[in-house]
Formats: structure tokens, C-alpha cells, sequence
């Protein structure tokens, strides 16, 4: 596998053979990363008043989250020490059949104690849709987030040939185009936040 530099990864993306949608800035492309927005929502996962979750379960609409929309005010929202979040990224992707990505932390958020990702860290080849942070600040320090801040890095890597198959075509895939974030692909939601970009940029 090879890492691809920025070079490499703004030709793949003026020939839109990888998409990563929409960048605001090409200071965003650099070294071998482009780093990537919080979107406008925070999903954040509250005390269960159950005695557990049963991901077995499949009849009962547990809701286990808090959606926040954040704003461009002052504050924002603030993910406390201890807090776990589900959180859209603003720039949505598409990958061909012959690329994987990495979702990683910023260093800047990271001695901060806020880790970027659990498990959703690896983007399969043919994966079209929004991708999703899951935050958590596992720090001392109560932290704000903004729209369109920057919170994570996208390494992008070539594989050896064309998967046999793509996230696209698996019977399993669950998160593939899809028109919001899902908390364990429940509750859905679109959010719009271009409308402020004009006003805050």
C-alpha cells in the first residue's frame, strides 16, 4: 500500500476519481492529509435509564443520545470530560475501488485528552457517504466545538488492485450512502450549515 500525497490527492480529486466534498480551502490539503470539519450536530450519548443495551434487540427504538445543533455563538457545545459523542463531519466522500482512508485525530485536540474515533477509524474502497466521528473527551478539560471546526485528518491509501468487494456492493454494508448520521443506524437526520458559511467565513 502507499500513503498519497497531497499532490497526488488534489489530482485525484480535480479528475473527481476521489471525492471529498466540500473542501472551503485548499489549506486543507497537506503533506499526506486532508483535514476534515465538524459538521453542525452533536450526538451525545446520555445515561442509560436501562439496566443495559441489547444490540439483539432489533424490536425496541432505544433512544440512548441528546442531539445538539451546534452554532457559531460564542459557546458552541461543550463535550465535558467523560462525555461520548456521535458526530457528522461536514465534508461528505466518495472512494473508488482501489483506495482506502484512514480517519485520524488532530494533535491539537488530542493533548486535550479528545480522541476522534473508537472503531470508525478505516473507510472501505467504494464507500460513498457522510463520515462519522465518535468523540470522546477523555481529558480534565471541558472542551467547545464549533461548525466547520477542523477535528480530524483523512490519510488516503492505494491498495494493490480493484477490491472484489467494494463497500458498495457487500449485502452488509450498513452506512453507505447515507443522508445523515446514524447512532448504531437508528435515527437519521440531515443538517444544513452552508447557509452560515457565507456569514462566518
Amino acid at each position: 500500500m502507499t500513503v498519497l500525497s497531497d499532490h497526488d490527492l488534489k489530482s485525484l480529486l480535480l479528475r473527481k476519481e476521489l471525492i471529498v466534498h466540500p473542501i472551503l480551502s485548499l489549506d486543507q490539503i497537506k503533506g499526506t492529509k486532508i483535514d476534515l470539519r465538524l459538521g453542525n450536530i452533536l450526538y451525545v450519548i446520555k445515561h442509560f435509564e436501562r439496566p443495559f443495551f441489547d444490540p439483539r434487540d432489533k424490536e425496541t427504538d432505544v433512544e440512548y443520545g441528546e442531539r445538539r445543533y451546534i452554532t457559531f455563538d460564542r459557546h458552541g457545545v461543550i463535550l465535558q470530560p467523560n462525555d461520548f459523542a456521535i458526530a457528522p463531519l461536514f465534508e461528505r466522500v466518495r472512494f473508488p475501488n482501489n483506495l482506502i482512508g484512514r480517519l485520524d485525530g488532530r494533535s491539537s485536540l488530542g493533548r486535550l485528552g479528545i480522541i476522534v474515533h473508537v472503531t470508525a477509524g478505516g473507510i472501505d474502497p467504494g464507500f460513498s457517504g457522510e463520515l462519522t466521528c465518535e468523540l470522546s473527551n477523555l481529558g480534565k478539560v471541558p472542551v467547545a466545538f464549533y461548525p466547520l471546526m477542523r477535528v480530524a485528518s483523512l490519510t488516503v491509501e492505494s491498495i494493490s488492485s480493484d477490491s472484489d468487494k467494494p463497500y458498495d456492493l457487500r449485502a452488509d454494508s450498513k452506512y453507505g450512502e447515507e443522508l445523515g448520521t446514524s447512532l448504531s443506524k437508528d435515527a437519521e437526520f440531515r443538517y444544513g450549515i452552508l447557509d452560515e458559511v457565507e456569514k462566518n467565513l
